[in-house]
């Protein structure tokens, strides 16, 4: 009998075991969806391929740029949802999507894997909120939207027992992602309401507060997440649980205090947090909770907002193109997420509804529509298609996600005027199609130009502290997106020196500082390592730009500077050589792009470069460059070099004058060097500028 009784007690046991051990397995098995071998994605991994997005019944009647309905917009998004829940099998699993190779974390086996998941629900729920809230029995992949996320918010926010839960912060000592995922979803909560909120019973609110109130008062950063805090307290606010008011208030306090003027606000630089942060949640914070209970502070706010939307529709192509430009620009769509926002907080805009539409819908449509946008189903960690080095280490596989958060139009009813207006093009009305218009930002110390021939817009950066590529390039164009750095210290769209005696390879500038705006001049001093200044006054010119650098040896060095780098489309391109009036210029062209340099005075050679894997549009790509490569002397006189810088978005042919516009260069004043008292430059159509440095050095306070 005794022996009998062991017998089953050890077949239960070994029942028992094989139970957890298969699902460990599984377990395992899920986590290891996160992480892909290699850098390429395998044989195994092409079930998971999925078509870009493509409108299948456009509106041009109503949407006559972009043919986007608001049916479309939900397509959109439900396209967008298919991809991450391939990964999802049934109700109880959570999101882990495929993890890219290299720096994204979570790394393996460590604690990061629950923020991770955290992120995946929280930021397709960017997309599916409107869409639940819309049509709560809304099923993907045979699951009910509506019940995974309310599944899985609850599991991660307060069940301790869950894998995935994400703590209370007692047990962090230092700012943790959830604070960013939380935020997001608190705003959620008071815009989209039905879509979580609404479905919980009086008991699962109180869990759920309760866990928003723990995070709200915890350890934030100083700058945009502090937002993310302020929309907890707000969300707790509005659905009247206990906040506390102090923090929210000093929260609100510093950032009022980071805007610098023009609708700009300092974060880690000047860059699209800008909208998808602050004023996004300006927006919100304002309609929520400043108006009504805090109106000193929400004056402020709604008039950096006034001041925000004058500007606003200036930083996009004229086709609504997003510029490659700022930290985290694997969120891509961040800068369009103001234009149906405004109509959540009812801020006065010059935006009609009718060009905030076609400029999201346009932004929407030029990632969301590109052929090489999805991998393996989600958004492709990278600004078209999967690019490397715009990857940064606090990025994981559902980062992406947070470019939808122009998916706030759709918490806007079908009959508001955002939807039911005719898409107009608005400001690019205003914009000569043969000339390019300026914009100066002083605050910022940003020059944004349109170009009525090319249909770009040009950044150019003047507080420019670090040599990430996301911010330290001397102008970036939505047209011709930034190239990685190349290993030989040749890199586009920046001056570098070497010096040949202390460096192998070129360096790039430490700083860049903003020396004014003035007559249609832009003045920048840029430096570089050994207190190295370099004085940069740039005309803009229709569809290019004048650049006079006036060179300040150290040291026995060469100079390089970098033109934008033309992606291999459609084949290499094709390189010309032209002299106009003993000017040397180079075109490199392909089908549908050109560039040129110009070579007026103080540059020895325009020469271009192939590289190999530093494009983010495609594998190959050439540089074009000037180079002062007169290295010789230990110190050499100081050096005024004069280019012109082009570039071209069709096919057509450059006229002489429009590669070499300058007519002559005369000294400003009588008997003084150039070099020190200044010149006016004549240009060929009869425009005039006078360039003068002035006392430029006392435009940094760092030396």
């Amino acid at each position: 009998m005794y022996k009998k009784l062991t017998c089953i007690l050890t077949f239960i046991l070994t029942i028992v075991v094989f139970a957890a051990s298969i699902k460990a397995q599984n377990k395992m098995e899920a986590k290891n969806m996160l992480w892909v071998k290699g850098d390429n994605w395998n044989e195994d991994y092409k079930q998971f391929y999925k078509a870009p997005f493509n409108i299948t019944n456009p509106d041009k009647d109503l949407s006559p740029y972009t043919g986007m309905s608001r049916d479309e917009w939900i397509k959109c998004g439900i396209h967008m949802l298919e991809g991450a829940f391939q990964y999802v099998n049934k109700l109880e699993d959570p999101m882990l999507l495929p993890k890219f190779p290299g720096i994204t974390y979570p790394e393996f086996s460590t604690h990061k894997v629950e923020a991770a998941v955290f992120e995946a629900v929280a930021r397709t729920f960017n997309i599916a909120a409107p869409l639940i809230a819309e049509n709560p029995d809304l099923t993907i992949n045979g699951i009910n939207l509506k019940d995974y996320y309310k599944y899985h918010f609850l599991q991660i926010l307060t069940n301790k027992e869950c894998e995935y839960y994400i703590g209370e912060t007692s047990n962090f000592s230092r700012p943790y992602q959830s604070t960013c995922e939380l935020g997001n979803l608190a705003m959620w909560n008071l815009i989209a309401p039905d879509a979580f909120w609404n479905l919980l019973s009086k008991k699962e609110k109180e869990e759920v507060a309760d866990t928003f109130r723990d995070w709200s008062v915890s350890y934030t950063y100083g700058q945009n997440w502090r937002y993310f805090n302020v929309m907890m307290m707000t969300f707790l606010s509005y659905y009247e649980y206990d906040y506390n008011q102090s923090v929210m208030n000093a929260h609100m306090d510093n950032l009022i205090l980071r805007y610098v003027g023009d609708g700009w606000y300092r974060d880690h630089s000047y860059d699209y947090y800008t909208m998808h942060v602050f004023q996004l949640y300006n927006n919100v914070w304002l309609k929520m909770y400043g108006k009504e209970k805090d109106p000193a502070r929400a004056a402020i706010v709604e008039s950096h907002m006034t001041d925000f939307y004058k500007n606003y529709a200036t930083l996009f192509g004229k086709n609504g193109e997003i510029n490659m430009y700022g930290r985290s620009i694997l969120y891509r769509l961040g800068a369009n997420a103001c234009m149906p926002a405004q109509f959540l907080g009812d801020i006065a805009s010059p935006v009609t509804p009718g060009e905030a539409r076609r400029v999201a819908s346009s932004s929407l449509l030029q990632f969301t529509t590109h052929p090489d946008f999805l991998t393996l189903g989600v958004p492709a960690l990278g600004f078209y298609g999967t690019f490397k080095p715009c990857i940064q280490p606090y990025s994981c596989s559902a980062s992406p996600y947070w470019m939808f958060m122009c998916f706030t139009a759709l918490t806007l009813p079908e009959n508001h005027p955002f939807w039911t207006e005719t898409e107009v093009s608005g400001y690019w009305e205003t914009v000569p199609e043969n000339e390019s218009v300026s914009n100066f930002y002083e605050g910022a110390g940003m020059l944004v130009t349109n170009h009525g021939g090319t249909g770009s817009t040009e950044y150019r950066p003047n507080k420019i502290h670090n040599t990430n590529p996301n911010y330290c390039r001397m102008t970036y164009n939505t047209a011709f997106p930034w190239e990685a750095n190349a290993d030989d210290g040749i890199i586009s769209s920046e001056l570098t020196v070497h010096y040949l005696e202390l460096e192998e390879k070129p360096l790039m500038k430490e700083h860049v500082d903003i020396a004014g705006y003035r007559d249609g001049v832009l003045y920048r001093q840029i430096t570089h390592k050994f207190e190295c200044f370099t004085d940069v006054a740039t005309i803009i010119i229709p569809d290019g730009e004048i650049r006079i650098d006036r060179i300040r040896k150290v040291e026995r060095s060469n100079y390089y500077l970098g033109h934008y780098s033309m992606p291999h489309l459609g084949g290499t391109p094709v390189i010309e050589r032209r002299k106009i009036e003993d000017k040397e210029a180079i075109i490199v062209s392909n089908k549908n792009r050109k560039l040129a340099i110009t070579n007026y005075m103080g540059w020895n050679s325009l020469e271009t470069k192939e590289h190999i894997g530093l494009h983010p549009e495609s594998e190959k790509s050439t540089l074009l460059y000037a180079a002062n490569h007169d290295g010789k002397n230990l110190y050499d006189p100081v050096t005024i070099a004069i280019s012109v810088l082009m570039h071209r978005t069709n096919s057509g042919a450059w006229t002489n004058d429009e590669l070499q516009p300058i007519a002559q260069i005369k000294p400003l004043r009588d008997n003084v060097p150039i070099h020190l008292g200044g010149f006016i430059v004549e240009l060929k159509n009869g425009k005039s500028y006078t360039v003068d440095y002035g006392n430029i050095d006392n435009c940094s306070s760092r030396h």
